[in-house]
């Protein structure tokens, strides 16, 4: 099957099965948010925007740090546990969350605005500065025309604005974004970069599913096809961050596995990429998609 049309499967099947019912799902072919993990990162990610929501720093901190134990490398997460240190006037840990943030997605440029904040409030204005450079870089070289245009924007100016005048934090401000949507809008989210990855754009595609990721937190069919649309791109370290970060809460997910055996044989390792076909077939002991997909792959690399 072409990958094109796997892929508008994945966004159209919304069967409602949960994805790790039977220990392999995770193939995009639900919800995201009608799934999760037997250790729920989802879940608790959601609790952390609720606290978040209600002003409950404290509780929100403790929710996020739950699931960074599980994703560890998931900048959304590493974001809203800055969000909830900022809100307890927790600079120095602030700051650290936001620079995990961008370290884990350079182009979440949210946490770049409040890394910025956070400096500024330890008296660190150097390294704000440093980051308004980066941030004035990327606003040139996006000329207004990348998806991510308005952050870069609204980043610059939270960043000058907190220079022009230091005031408290504002608590208030440090909601999540999306105060009026719930769980559905994050697979609409999603669905529409599964089409948007169909077209080929991928840029775009991710910029909805860092949207998707705010919303629904750490759920691997989002990780894992924001690792699917890195490689795309040619980004395939951040691709192969993403599978990982995938595979940590999903280990047997179909999608991940598969994704991750071409990358494996994109970058020539094809024993790598056989024992992630091995790994699929006893999986899938009776066949599916992903299996044929990769035996594919690493039949056509060794001809």
């Amino acid at each position: 099957m072409k990958r094109a049309l796997l892929i508008a499967a994945a966004a159209m099947a919304f069967s409602g099965m949960p994805a790790f019912a039977n220990g392999g799902g995770g193939s995009g072919s639900t919800a995201p948010s009608s799934s999760g993990p037997s250790y729920d990162p989802v879940e608790e990610y959601q609790s952390g925007i609720e606290a978040l929501r209600a002003g409950e720093f404290k509780k929100a901190e403790r929710a996020f740090k739950r699931v960074t134990k599980v994703a560890k490398r998931d900048a959304n997460t590493r974001y809203m546990l800055g969000l909830a240190h900022l809100g307890q006037d927790k600079f120095k840990a602030a700051a650290k969350s936001f620079e995990r943030a961008i370290k884990y997605d350079a182009k979440l440029y949210r946490a770049h605005a409040k890394l910025g904040v956070s400096y500024l409030k330890l008296e660190q204005e150097d390294k704000a500065n440093a980051v308004l450079d980066e941030l004035q870089t990327a606003s040139t070289t996006c000329a207004g025309t990348c998806p991510e245009a308005g952050d870069i924007a609204s980043a610059i100016a939270e960043i000058e604005a907190q220079k022009a005048g230091p005031e408290a934090v504002d608590t208030a401000s440090l909601s999540p974004i999306f105060q009026n949507v719930g769980l559905s809008t994050g697979d609409l989210l999603y669905s529409e970069a599964l089409r948007l990855i169909n077209l080929g754009d991928y840029d775009a595609a991710l910029t909805e599913l860092r949207d998707a990721g705010r919303i629904l937190g750490p759920h691997p069919d989002v990780l894992t096809y924001m690792g699917f649309a890195n490689r795309k791109k040619g980004e395939r370290e951040t691709a192969l961050s993403y599978y990982s970060a995938a595979l940590s809460i999903a280990p047997n997910h179909l999608s991940a596995n598969e994704y991750l055996g071409e990358y494996y044989v994109e970058m020539g390792d094809l024993e790598a990429a056989q024992a992630q076909l091995d790994k699929l077939n006893a999986l899938c002991p009776f066949g599916c998609e992903q299996t044929k997909e990769l035996a594919v792959w690493i039949a056509d690399a060794k001809t």
